[in-house]
């Protein structure tokens, strides 16, 4: 196994010092680091230094499908909860009754891993800020985008482990290799900066390279301060993995790049740069026939296509085989469908599918924008901008549109609502008012306030109530919901 127990590196004690420092004052905080840049050993050492109880806990997945909680390590030795499996929903609620926060005590909680938990991380960060305002929480992980986007709207304190450097390799393999630090000439700077090319920012890596050198001296009874030779060299890189070839794939991929933008402007005409081809349609009378429109139902879509093109519309790419309204709620959505005035449609400000009727054809088209006299459609690759007038004459009136809900699937918010669902709205009320939130779980009339102050910037029916307008105006505000786009000002 490749260990890096209790060596730290320079940047490692700093990180190590400020985290502790930091979780005093802080209720919870997020490290972030690379496979293998010591997130364990820095999470270990604050762990070390607390004057109160610490659990790490871990993720672990079931059938493939179902996640818990275990408790991997407890610094209490009475009553210890190490080995315990608890739901994913249930951790601070079955942690509470089990006695780990008392009277006067700021035990830590250490979550490994907590990438791994592709939903539900939010509400459990949010349901221990609400259940254990005394304690402290460690989160760890490599969070991709997304995780990132989701995390950071709670306002955490956020460090990340920077990228290792020649020095840090030195130590880190000097340390393992027992070499001491006197003796510089021992690792050739082409040396580490092999074995940094091997490890690709991974310490444990370089641990192992470490104990392989160790061993390999042991063996030849050599001194510790003794020049490692390049077989020894050759001997040890022997147990890293084989070096990437970045470069030459790069150098590959660019000279591939250059022939078909070659023979792309040679035998091609030229391509849009961003949004497909713009076709605007003019206005016609309503007695005539509509073969202007021909080009329109030229290339129709399907259900499915249309429902496809919707879910791009949010962010989410979905095969035309799997678009279903059902599947809205894997991306926290809702999906409904019926019929629907324009004006509301416009009003409520969120792109949808509309099918149109011409010469008894019926086809969908989804809808992104619109302004006074026009709306901006898409259909199959084209982008359209179609005379407000006509498509009201055209359009059956069926829709087909996703809004999101608020976190617990609820189509409001109120003082009757779960705590989850009140400490979510008044973080991100608060963040987007730039105020300062309560966090108490409650509904109080700070929080009734600040709901007002939004409705009054969106131009709401200022109520105080949190409905689906107000939710859909405040993930709008959050960058997590699409906008119509708005043509010459007005909709």
């Amino acid at each position: 196994m490749d260990e890096l127990n209790t060596f730290y590196t320079t940047r490692h004690c700093l990180i190590r010092d400020s985290m502790f420092s930091t979780l005093i004052q802080e209720q919870w905080l997020i490290l972030q680091g690379g496979k293998g840049s010591g997130k364990s050993v820095l999470a270990q050492g604050v762990i070390s230094a607390w004057p109160y109880r610490a659990l790490t806990i871990s993720p672990l997945n079931r059938k493939g499908y179902l996640w818990e909680w275990v408790i991997i390590a407890d610094s209490q030795t009475d009553n210890s909860l190490a080995g315990k499996i608890f739901p994913v929903e249930k951790l601070w609620e079955e942690l509470y009754s089990a006695g780990t926060v008392t009277h006067g005590s700021m035990p830590l909680f250490v979550l490994e891993d907590g990438h791994r938990i592709s939903r539900g991380l939010v509400s459990t960060i949010l349901a221990f800020m609400t259940m254990m305002p005394q304690a402290r929480l460690l989160l760890t992980g490599i969070f991709n985008r997304r995780q990132q986007r989701e995390l950071r709207v709670l306002q955490p304190v956020w460090f990340e482990i920077p990228a290792p450097d020649s020095k840090d390799y030195r130590k880190v393999i000097s340390s393992h290799a027992g070499i001491g630090p006197e003796t510089t000439n021992t690792l050739p700077e082409q040396f580490i900066r092999r074995c940094m090319r091997r490890c690709d920012g991974n310490l444990h890596l370089a641990a192992r390279l470490g104990g392989v050198i160790r061993r390999n001296k042991m063996e030849e009874e050599e001194h510790a301060a003794s020049i490692i030779d390049a077989s020894l060299q050759r001997e040890a890189l022997r147990y890293l993995p084989a070096p990437g070839r970045q470069g030459l794939t790069w150098l590959l991929l660019l000279v591939l790049t250059v022939l078909c933008g070659g023979g792309g402007a040679y035998f091609a005409r030229p391509l849009s740069q961003w949004l497909p081809p713009l076709t605007t349609l003019l206005p016609v009378e309503f007695s005539r026939p509509v073969s202007t429109h021909a080009r329109l139902m030229a290339e129709t879509m399907s259900t499915n296509e249309s429902l496809s093109l919707l879910f791009s519309v949010w962010g989410y790419e979905v095969d035309k085989g799997e678009a279903w309204c059902d599947q809205a709620y894997r991306g926290g959505m809702a999906c409904l469908s019926g019929t629907e005035t324009l004006e509301t449609l416009l009003s409520d400000g969120l792109p949808w599918v509309a099918t149109l009727e011409v010469d008894s054809a019926s086809f969908p088209v989804v809808v992104i924008g619109g302004g006074e006299n026009t709306l901006t459609v898409l259909s199959g690759n084209q982008t359209w901008i179609l005379d407000k007038a006509w498509f009201s004459h055209v359009w059956t009136g069926n829709v087909t549109r996703m809004w999101k809900p608020s976190p617990d699937g609820n189509a409001s918010i109120t003082k009757k609502s779960s705590t989850d669902d009140i400490v979510w709205l008044d973080t991100m009320l608060s963040r987007v008012l730039n105020v300062e939130a309560e966090g108490t779980g409650e509904w109080s009339s700070l929080l009734t306030e600040k709901v007002r102050q939004f409705q009054a910037q969106n131009k709401i029916k200022v109520d105080g109530v949190m409905g689906q307008l107000s939710l859909i105006r405040l993930w709008q505000a959050l960058g997590e919901s699409p906008t119509l786009i708005q043509e010459r000002g007005t909709i």
